[in-house]
């Protein structure tokens, strides 16, 4: 098990890894913004969901020893990648109508969305592979370790998607073109910055 010092160090890595800009929280603000906030939990939870299922896959593969864990790094990231291009691209050509004054506008992400995007999203697979490395292999009991730093980081991760969330719909009202806009930059970019690692 952790001591209070090794959690208070999970506790801040996963709150700078969950609430620092990255694909899936602008994809959770621009959700927010759109569809508004209560809305966007569902994609919340997804993402929050889809990254404990990594950082809980890689954990046991780590535990295990298995190594194939690393090999699919790259490969993942540049699908990642690839995948988070193409949403940036959708985000800048969006028109800019609010979805809940518009019925025509298509349904919100929902679970399945935010666990498939948290899956491919390479600020993801770099969370948790340098956490586990970090924080969880180096313990006296790394499994307990594993357990504690999921449960930790599942309650950061939602929280701080639930507030760019939040954020998005607060600050994306009435500005939602130049809002989608501004966020498919910061989507691109932030995946460029991800991908200088990887070469």
């Amino acid at each position: 098990m952790a001591d209070p010092q090794a959690l208070l160090a999970m506790a801040g890595f996963a709150l700078a890894a969950s609430a620092t800009p990255g694909p899936v929280n602008i994809i959770g603000a621009m959700t927010g913004a759109r569809f508004g906030p209560r809305r966007a939990l569902a994609f919340v939870s997804g993402a929050t969901a889809g990254f404990l299922v990594l950082l809980l896959g890689f954990g046991a593969g780590l535990l295990a020893g298995t190594g194939w864990i690393l090999a699919l790094s790259r490969p993942m990231t540049l699908v990642g990648a690839a995948y988070l291009l193409w949403l940036a691209w959708r985000l800048l050509r969006d028109d800019g109508r609010v979805a809940w004054r518009d019925p025509a506008v298509q349904a919100a992400p929902g679970f399945w969305s935010g666990a498939l995007v948290q899956g491919l999203n390479p600020k993801a697979w770099l969370a948790a592979l340098s956490s586990l490395s970090t924080f969880v292999m180096p313990l006296a009991d790394p499994a307990a370790g594993l357990a504690v730093f999921a449960a930790l980081f599942g309650v950061i991760c939602w929280a701080s998607l639930a507030a760019w969330a939040w954020g998005g719909a607060r600050f994306g009202q009435g500005r939602l073109r130049a809002f989608n806009r501004g966020m498919a930059l910061i989507l691109a970019l932030s995946v460029g910055w991800m991908l200088v690692p990887a070469f």
